[in-house]
């Protein structure tokens, strides 16, 4: 239902990482779910479904575990699969209710009570005054699921998504366990978010498998389109604010509304464990807030167990992929609205390729918390009043982060990922049958880390890359030299003085956003690699090694998913890996480094570069900060500190020091701040209600001479920055 505005947006402007106990799938034991995967992987066809004679075809109906959706629906009617009479499955202690049925009870409950009462007695407002007050919020928070509005819109939908997809594939054995769960549990579906099309897409998938349609918590951005606000709300979007602050009253309509849907199982609950979309194709690190609101009736006994969901979405093309680029180098996103998804029309005669669709295995609450959490300590206090314990708000952090590893663990990886890691390695251009080797010696690394690779083996590999690039000839072309080099787009963001880089930083950052799909395979055994490709001694310590791993984990952890607690478990597998398949030796509790430098730990640490380098210019700007009259560095806002940083980065590749047009991404710079925050090297005060930022100038003195161990660094010995003038003058000093 986001399409709408996605297409008007995009007109402006893997596994990955099996689990930390779960890395290969050949030699090491995979966990329980890491193992059912494998094993199907080690008995798939490797993908071998194209047709020889018309390489436009670049997958069929059914392939492994999966099933193609919308092949259905362009030889058969689209009005009359609409239409058709759907027999849903119900929750078996569901009473039946009508979307102001649920309205009203929200409103009766002893949590909403509780809190009008609290703040009557707090403020001194009226009981009408509050009522009044609680029952415009439920007002504008409620869905109002109806089917003959996804019927009606269900038939521009699926005309929608042949327009724009090849195939939508789903692993259809999946469904029917899903069936059997709703019958049984309230469900929670928490699939990954990397793009407006999710939400649609998981509505699409559970009309065509005759499933109940699920609530979904969506954004109030949505809620202000003059008719798509209404045909979202009318389709199952209820509707919640971004953040909630210290408002009771709303804490308590909104706790009520989701938990009356689980303990009644009116629909399955869909929302986004990340919280928001990630631009950058990387899992976001995840929240809590919703999580814990939806499992604390389980907590609280209402009701037996809930059923978790995880679910991974893989796009070959991503919809918004030029918004993304432009958002995260500053440009703001546009305001959705209804008269923009008109001029966008002309977005549905491109070629999107195909989507993945992976129901992962269920996770049952009252199975992952046993010998966890004690349901009996809340018997003494009523269940409306909002209480968790430690062991259960550390449990649910346990649960989100495990929810977004089986969200990367399914993801399926398209060859354009690995096209796009080796362009990044080769911004000058690299001749198509090195780049055809390249790919195929990538794809054999990620295969062997558990990525499910989407490869397929009866086409030639030149004919694969020919067709990727093609599929993204907006972002990469070859030459009739033969070349594959990226598309020069100069229609965009060109300043007063004719500068384009920040056109050019977008082109690179499109290509950055397929590469980060593949980086969770790789980011733990290239955490490893890193250290040991940069080590100017014969031998490293494993001591040692593993000191610089937990160092660069505590740098990344705001741009990679790391399960909390297993940070040397992680190391054991990823040392391990590339001992056994990598050529690393280890002797006598040391690395030896000149047998162990090879291809592998240079690719593998090229491809994580930008981030450190991005990383280290934050540090030296903010070395640079100016001392206040206290002798202490002035302080400023994030976002200066950000943007500034930035200005920094593009003066450095205006002069040739650094050639990673990444580092401009604002959200990297936002992440390396955060990171720097948490090791201590920066600090936060709040002035005046905002918060503001300075450097501690010791650690961040030790963390910026780390960085520079790992990679090679430009020379500063001076850095000055004039936002007004926007003008750099290099002064900082380690």
């Amino acid at each position: 239902m986001y399409v709408l505005s996605a297409l008007w947006n995009v007109t402006l402007v893997r596994l990955p990482y099996i689990k930390s106990h779960c890395y290969l799938r050949r030699t090491l034991i995979l966990s329980s779910p890491g193992r059912k995967i494998a094993r199907k992987m080690s008995g798939q066809s490797r993908n071998s479904w194209i047709i020889k004679d018309d390489p436009r075809l670049v997958s069929a109906r059914q392939k492994d575990f999966f099933v193609d959706i919308i092949d259905e629906r362009r030889h058969t009617s689209d009005i009359g699969w609409a239409l058709r009479q759907r027999e849903v499955p119900a929750y078996k202690y569901n009473k039946a209710r009508s979307p102001a049925e649920i309205k009203n009870d929200v409103l009766k409950s002893d949590r909403v009570k509780y809190a009008v009462e609290k703040i009557m007695e707090e403020s001194g407002a009226s009981l009408t005054d509050v009522m009044k007050e609680a029952e415009s919020i439920v007002d504008e928070m409620a869905h109002n699921l109806r089917v003959g509005v996804i019927r009606g819109f269900a038939i521009f939908l699926v005309k929608v998504m042949k327009k724009l997809f090849q195939r939508v594939y789903v692993n259809e054995e999946a469904i029917s366990k899903v069936r059997t769960l709703i019958k049984e549990y309230p469900v929670l579906l928490m699939p990954s978010h990397r793009s407006y099309l999710d939400f649609l897409l998981m509505s699409y998938v559970f009309f065509h498998y005759d499933l109940p349609l699920p609530v979904i918590a969506a954004a109030m951005d949505f809620m202000g389109m003059k008719f798509f606000g209404w045909l979202l709300r009318n389709s199952g979007a209820f509707y919640i604010r971004r953040s909630f602050g210290d408002d009771q009253l709303y804490w308590a309509v909104f706790t009520e509304y989701v938990q009356t849907h689980i303990c009644n199982g009116d629909s399955p609950v869909e929302f986004y464990v990340e919280g928001t979309r990630s631009r950058t194709q990387k899992s976001l690190p995840p929240k809590f807030g919703m999580m814990s609101a939806s499992l604390e009736p389980y907590f609280k006994a209402q009701v037996p167990d809930i059923m978790v969901l995880p679910i991974s979405i893989s796009y070959d093309r991503v919809l918004e992929e030029k918004l993304y680029a432009y958002e995260l180098l500053g440009v703001p996103k546009p305001k959705e609205s209804a008269s923009g998804v008109f001029k966008a029309r002309s977005i549905l005669e491109e070629d999107f390729g195909n989507v993945h669709i992976f129901i992962g295995d269920p996770v049952s609450i009252r199975n992952y918390s046993v010998g966890s959490v004690d349901r009996t300590s809340h018997s003494i206090s009523p269940r409306y009043i909002a209480s968790l314990s430690f062991q259960e708000q550390a449990l649910i952090q346990k649960l989100s982060y495990d929810v977004t590893l089986q969200q990367l663990r399914n993801m399926a990886i398209s060859p354009w990922s690995m096209i796009a890691a080796v362009l990044l390695q080769n911004l000058d251009g690299i001749p198509l049958r090195q780049l055809v080797k390249e790919v195929e010696w990538l794809k054999r690394q990620a295969s062997n880390l558990g990525a499910y690779i989407d490869y397929p083996v009866n086409e030639t590999a030149e004919a694969i890359v020919h067709h990727n690039v093609f599929t993204h000839k907006n972002i990469a072309k070859i030459t009739e030299d033969g070349i594959v080099e990226l598309v020069s787009d100069d229609s965009m963001l060109v300043d007063k003085n004719g500068d384009n880089l920040m056109t050019q930083a977008a082109q690179e950052l499109m290509v950055c956003l397929y590469r980060n799909q593949l980086l969770n395979v790789f980011v733990r055994v290239a955490m490893v690699a890193i250290p040991i490709n940069s080590c100017v001694k014969d031998t490293l310590l494993i001591a040692e090694l593993r000191s610089q791993y937990q160092l660069l984990e505590k740098l990344l952890n705001q741009e990679f998913i790391f399960m909390p607690g297993q940070t040397d478990q992680d190391f054991d597998m990823a040392l391990s890996c590339l001992t056994r398949t990598c050529g690393v030796i280890v002797q006598d509790g040391s690395v030896m480094i000149k047998k162990s430098t090879n291809k592998y730990t240079t690719f593998f640490s090229q491809m994580f570069e930008p981030f450190l380098l991005g990383y280290w210019v934050m540090c030296r700007y903010l070395l640079s900060i100016q001392n206040g009259a206290h002798g202490k560095p002035l302080v400023k806002l994030p976002k200066t500190i950000s943007k500034e940083a930035q200005v920094l980065s593009s003066q450095l590749i205006r002069d040739s020091h650094i050639k990673h047009k990444e580092v401009l991404s604002l959200d990297m710079m936002n992440n390396s701040l955060h990171s720097l925050y948490h090791l201590g090297a920066v600090h936060k005060e709040k002035r005046e209600g905002k918060t503001y930022m300075y450097p501690n100038l010791v650690l961040l003195s030790k963390v910026t001479e780390d960085l520079s161990k790992f990679i090679e660094v430009p020379p500063m010995p001076q850095t000055t920055i004039n936002m007004d003038t926007k003008t750099v003058v290099v002064n900082a000093k380690l």
